[in-house]
């Protein structure tokens, strides 16, 4: 009686693919962080950005003052009293806006009013060579989106 089959694969055989395949995931897998780094950072853009459009819908809404607030250090913000939202450490923060708003604790604050307007400013998020600004401008109290150069 012969057990031995023709058919399947040796130990031998499966072995030397799933080497092939471990060589291929260490050269691939990298690639994967960066990318996974790179949707975190353009999702913390739209973050901040619809958080600040929030404020605003608020103000609009409910026709009273709404505030944003900007932890830089802390990298967290919040719309008025509501629960504050993390955002990535990894991302550089930057907050410009106008005297008034700034507290020395790394936090400060765009105002949105009744009536549509803001203090205005400016958040800036950088990573690596990425940076991208979301703009409120005063008069409208609307909120862009831009790409900076590095």
């Amino acid at each position: 009686m012969n057990w031995r089959s023709d058919s399947g694969f040796s130990l031998l055989e499966l072995t030397v693919v799933l080497a092939i395949m471990g060589l291929g995931f260490a050269f691939v897998a990298p690639h994967f962080a960066r990318s996974y780094d790179g949707l975190r950072f353009r999702t913390a853009v739209r973050e901040v950005a619809d958080g600040l459009r929030g404020a605003r819908g608020i103000a609009l809404s409910q026709r009273r003052e709404a505030v944003f607030v900007l932890d830089v250090d802390g990298h967290r913000y919040r719309i008025d009293h509501q629960p504050s939202k993390p955002l990535p450490d990894f991302i550089d923060l930057t907050l410009e806006t106008v005297a008034g708003e700034r507290e020395d604790s790394g936090r400060g604050r765009i105002r949105f009013f009744p009536d549509g307007s803001a203090t205005g400013g400016r958040v800036i998020l950088a990573w690596k060579e990425r940076r991208r600004r979301v703009d409120v401008n005063w008069l409208s109290g609307r909120v862009a989106i831009a790409e900076m150069q590095p």
